[in-house]
């Protein structure tokens, strides 16, 4: 059977075609969410599958601007891929990748990326295995740094709302000379990475946002949550890390440094950090971050 796949054209079929992939999660029918997405997420790059009126999966592409090695490209953020149960197996998910690629290659975009909930899906359709990234769990014990504090560096923390004007610039300078990093708008920002609606806290506390400046200029951010647990009369908290970017060494060492050294936590986690982060070298027990490596990006 040949299915209909098309762009959406108004909310409730962007809607629908998001649903595919939410009922996974659990999550119920939301206009209004769905709505504040498509701002990033255009209602034409998102494709819906249809069986006859129905929509039974979607697929979405982000229009991003992408650093590869020398250069910023455009670049087809594939997201959302989803497929509801009663039509798996059914070719729908091979009929919105043709489609959708087709309609990246039309728009002038040379690459599509994303990021894969299950890596067996996306060799069928040409995607490639392009980076590794690090996920690390380090005890506070051993969160020690080799080298001592840098006068020059002093951190503050900011609000999420002071945070949409000082850190896009510091993310911008690492961004185009960092592959695989890409361009955000400020409806990125501000729906993406410095929202933070109580749903997707996961039992932690409220976002965080630090600056880290060396004389006095803003050069690295961190965003983060603080999990206070208690156990037996001591803390078995962690210290859940989201971002933490910053432009220098000197920034990057205190940075760190400040959000290791958090009182009351008992260990440290980050994901998606490069497997050659300079933790490494700084840390004076460095195998003591367990980092574990996973795929991360995926090309065609």
């Amino acid at each position: 059977m040949a299915w209909e796949v098309r762009p959406t054209t108004n909310v409730e079929e962007f809607v629908d075609a998001v649903g595919a992939i939410s009922h996974y999660f659990g999550s119920a029918r939301d206009a209004e969410r769905a709505e504040r997405f498509s701002r990033v997420l255009p209602l034409e790059r998102m494709h819906a599958a249809f069986d006859g009126g129905r929509v039974v999966g979607g697929t979405g592409a982000f229009p991003f601007q992408f650093s590869v090695p020398g250069a910023v490209v455009p670049c087809g953020g594939v997201t959302v891929v989803g497929v509801l149960p009663t039509h798996r197996r059914r070719r729908v998910l091979t009929e919105m990748m043709r489609t959708q690629l087709e309609d990246i290659h039309d728009r002038g975009e040379p690459i599509a990326a994303l990021w894969a909930s299950e890596e067996v899906i996306y060799r069928r359709f040409g995607y490639g295995f392009a980076s590794f990234t690090g996920e690390i769990c380090l005890d506070r014990g051993y969160a020690t740094l080799r080298e001592p504090q840098d006068p020059a560096a002093r951190g503050r923390l900011v609000t999420l709302e002071e945070a949409r004007e000082l850190v896009p610039p510091i993310y911008d300078r690492v961004r185009v000379r960092t592959p695989g990093m890409f361009e955000r708008t400020q409806e990125w920002w501000q729906l993406r990475n410095l929202d933070d609606p109580p749903d997707r806290r996961n039992g932690g506390g409220v976002k965080n946002a630090v600056l880290m400046e060396i004389d006095g200029e803003p050069a690295g951010y961190a965003l983060y949550r603080l999990n206070l647990k208690w156990e037996s009369g001591s803390s078995i908290g962690h210290t859940e890390v989201i971002e933490a970017i910053a432009d220098g060494t000197i920034a990057t060492q205190e940075l760190w440094r400040l959000l290791l050294e958090m009182d009351w936590m008992a260990t440290i986690r980050a994901h998606l950090l490069p497997v050659d982060h300079p933790l490494f070298h700084m840390l004076r027990y460095p195998r003591r971050m367990k980092m574990r490596l996973s795929d991360g990006l995926w090309v065609r």
